[in-house]
């Protein structure tokens, strides 16, 4: 899993500089895909899903006591952990083993996600916000497709000296100048515009 890692942000260095995504958490889609390597796509999917959304929700609830940042994300850590302790409860009572290893997310990061969340929501609105999450979520797919990829795994511990290619490839992206992909689409027609005489 850890070698794994750096391969992962490879991922999430495209989408984001080449590609053009937006997503919450520059490394949280890493992160999750490798406490989904536990759970399996599907249910670990379902679980950071909700897990945001609920918890989302109950910070936009919450808002209304207008509570200093610093405890605002302890409650919201907590409302969290208490989710996660419900999934696992139901896990265990319908026989559903790995949606009861949800509980293995990295908690700190949900809360902070689920609190970005509601935040985008409340400044750009809630279009914006299910965007991003949704881009979030085919990072975190991408990342769990690559990350779990059982010949780059023997591969990564066969030759870990490929750990230098991978930042060497890290350091190509971040000198990245070039148009994202969603520019080329957003200023297609200008760009076009530009090439006729």
């Amino acid at each position: 899993v850890i070698v794994m890692v750096p391969v992962g942000t490879i991922i999430i260095l495209v989408f984001r500089n080449v590609i053009g995504f937006r997503t919450f958490g520059t490394f949280l889609p890493t992160l999750v895909a490798a406490s989904m390597r536990h759970t399996g796509l599907l249910w670990g999917m379902i679980g950071f899903l909700g897990l945001i959304i609920v918890v989302a929700l109950i910070r936009k609830a919450a808002a209304r006591l207008e509570l200093l940042h610093s405890p605002q994300l302890a409650a919201l850590l907590t409302a969290v952990i208490g989710l996660m302790l419900l999934l696992a409860w139901y896990a265990a009572e319908h026989d559903l083993p790995r949606l009861a290893r949800v509980t293995l997310f990295p908690f700190a990061i949900t809360a902070i996600t689920a609190e970005r969340f509601a935040i985008v929501w409340d400044e750009e609105g809630a279009s914006s916000a299910w965007k991003t999450l949704l881009r979030t979520a085919i990072v975190v797919a991408f990342c769990y497709a690559t990350m779990n990829s059982l010949s780059l795994q023997i591969l990564m511990l066969a030759f870990p000296e490929l750990l230098l290619l991978v930042m060497a490839i890290d350091i190509w992206l971040g000198r990245w100048v070039g148009l994202r992909m969603t520019e080329w689409i957003r200023f297609r027609g200008l760009l076009a515009a530009g090439r006729t005489p």
